[in-house]
C-alpha cells in the first residue's frame, strides 16, 4: 500500500466547498504519521515496540515491549510491513476527519 496521493485526497474532496477543503488538508496534516518515521522507528526501536505504539496498534505494541519483539521475529516481519500500516492509519485518519467535516455542514 502506498501513501496517501494527490489523486486520492482529490477524490475525497471533490464534494467539499474550498474552506472544506483546507480544513480537512490542515487536519490530515496535523494528524498524519510519516511513514519514513514508522520505519526509523522500527529499526531503531522496534524491539520495544515503539514502531507499532507510533501507528496506533497499541496491543501489538504491549506484545513486543513485553516478548523484545517476539524474540525479534516480530521485530522482522515489522520491517517489512510498518510503512504500510502508517499508510493505513493516515487513510483512517482521512475518512474519520471527511465524515466529521461532511456531518457538521
Amino acid at each position: 500500500m502506498a501513501e496517501l496521493t494527490p489523486m486520492e485526497v482529490q477524490m475525497m474532496t471533490r464534494d467539499l466547498a474550498p474552506e472544506q477543503k483546507m480544513l480537512f488538508s490542515s487536519q490530515l496534516a496535523a494528524s498524519s504519521k510519516d511513514r519514513s518515521t514508522a520505519l526509523i522507528l522500527s529499526v531503531l526501536l522496534g524491539t520495544l515496540g515503539v514502531d507499532r505504539f507510533y501507528v496506533g496498534d497499541i496491543g501489538l505494541g504491549l506484545l513486543k515491549l513485553f516478548t523484545i519483539g517476539l524474540c525479534g521475529i516480530m521485530w522482522l516481519i515489522d520491517l517489512f510491513i510498518i510503512r504500510g500500516r502508517a499508510d493505513e492509519l493516515n487513510r483512517r485518519k482521512a475518512q474519520e476527519i471527511l465524515d466529521s467535516i461532511k456531518m457538521t455542514s
